[in-house]
This record gives C-alpha cells, structure tokens and sequence, in this order.
C-alpha cells in the first residue's frame, strides 16, 4: 500500500468511533482528504484479500499492514 494510504488507514484506525465498521471509518477519512470512492475500493480489497488469504479480521489485517511499513 503507497505511503500516503497507509497515513489515512492510520487516521481511519486512531479516529475510528466505539462500534463503527473500520470500513466506515476509512470512507470518512477518504471524504476528509478530498479522495475519491476508487481509493476505498482498493484500499478495502487489498484489506480484504489478506483477511481471506490469511483468515483473520479486517481490522486485524488493518493493524498488519501498519506495522508492516
């Protein structure tokens, strides 16, 4: 994931609200930064794909990616 996705899925992940969706908390996020529904939709695949790849939650593959870089 490009640098600047990855700052927004850590904004997405700090600012998230008590039992939102994380999906819902990148949408606002996305919407915060001027960046359009392609964006999401990639962002959210990629999170997906490793969720089915690796069998583990979104918001647990979200947490992976962070660490990651």
């Amino acid at each position: 994931m490009e640098p600047e996705l990855l700052e927004i899925l850590r904004e997405a992940v700090e600012t998230r609200q008590r039992k939102e969706e994380l999906e819902r908390s990148i949408g606002r996020a996305l919407r915060r930064h001027e960046l359009d529904f392609k964006i999401y939709v990639k962002m959210t695949s990629e999170l997906r794909e490793m969720t089915e790849r690796e069998g583990i939650s979104f918001e647990d593959a979200a947490r992976r990616v962070l660490s990651q870089q």
